[in-house]
């Protein structure tokens, strides 16, 4: 029964009692307690343990009633409060109010921050909320490589799964990297997005960025050297082979790449500005480029002013050119 039909007929039930007695005794009765007289009907008297009794159980019921409200509406805010956290775990956002009342929700609500489903787990499932559906459907879309607009859910640029949609991008199309560099924040997703530049922009414009250059940004650059109008100036190489602290063997192999890239005159060109820009650790590479180009000339005024233990195997190679032997540089450097 409810509290309402409770209510109205447990009254209805104590005033035709105390009627049908009325109707029966039509007299009074008095008791004396600690000498004060009441004095009442005797159907009074016989309605009045039913009506306490009444009295007390629409007080209980109002009590727990009143208890039950709150505690209901607790578990209502709290399943508002936890579909929110939902969503913003299920985007990797912060979940900032993790302050749950009920007592239904404190363990799941505890859990939830440290949750990080996998979308291939949940490609089958539909969940009740749309909000919920549709980020789940976005996060599995992106992470199996689509890309995907993101902006409704105002996510971070260091979000896991913005990062994860840049990359996406990048890999459909490198245009995009300059795009992403402007506001990337992850170490790691602004190399990428400088590795991508580097395929197709000029140097002026991966500058304006603040990324570091590194050997393979810098190998890449190279390649491009002689194709679609792409330069660099000695400078500009020179400059990343030092800020890259290349070594004997690194400088030897840059001017090996770029032996298919420059015309013999700016080899050599390139290889007097080389020891000039590198002149304790150059001179393999610069020798390498005079014996490669037939420069043997150039080569022995070098090696004549070396130390006696410099470039021990040039002068060797040096030997047997003096002694008409043809050999192929690379083979021995």
């Amino acid at each position: 029964m409810g509290f309402k039909k409770y209510l109205v007929f447990g009254l209805i039930l104590i005033i035709a009692i105390g009627l049908y007695v009325y109707s029966m005794i039509n007299g009074y009765y008095s008791v004396t307690v600690a000498g004060i007289t009441v004095s009442l009907p005797i159907a009074v008297w016989v309605i009045l343990p039913a009506l306490l009794l009444y009295i007390f159980t629409v007080i209980h019921l109002m009590f727990y009633g009143t208890l039950g409200f709150f505690r209901l509406r607790k578990i209502t805010n709290d399943s508002k409060k936890f579909l929110e956290n939902e969503k913003r775990a299920l985007l990797g956002k912060k979940i900032e109010d993790n302050d749950y009342k009920s007592e239904a929700f404190k363990l799941p609500g505890a859990v939830l921050p440290l949750l990080n489903i996998d979308p291939k787990r949940y490609m089958g499932y539909r969940v009740f909320d749309d909000e919920v559906a549709d980020i789940l459907e976005a996060k599995q879309r992106v992470f199996s490589g689509e890309v995907v607009d993101l902006s409704k859910y105002n996510l971070l640029p260091d979000n896991a799964i913005m990062i994860k949609n840049y990359e996406n991008m990048l890999n459909q199309d490198k245009s995009y990297a300059a795009t992403i560099l402007k506001k990337c924040t992850d170490k790691e997703l602004c190399q990428k997005a400088a590795l991508a530049m580097a395929e197709y922009s000029p140097i002026s414009e991966l500058e304006k960025f603040d990324i570091k250059i590194t050997k393979e940004i810098f190998d890449r650059l190279l390649d491009r050297i002689g194709t679609d109008n792409f330069e660099m100036s000695y400078a500009d190489i020179l400059k990343y082979a030092k800020e890259l602290n290349f070594d004997r063997k690194d400088l030897v192999e840059l001017s090996k790449k770029l032996k298919d890239k420059l015309a013999p005159d700016e080899r050599v060109k390139f290889a007097d500005e080389l020891i000039a820009a590198f002149p304790d650790i150059g001179g393999d590479a610069y020798l390498y480029t005079m014996f490669d180009l037939q420069l043997i000339d150039k080569a022995r005024d070098y090696l004549d002013n070396s130390a006696k233990n410099e470039y021990t195997k040039f002068k060797h190679l040096l030997f047997l050119k003096d002694s008409g032997k043809n050999f192929d540089i690379d083979l021995f450097v």
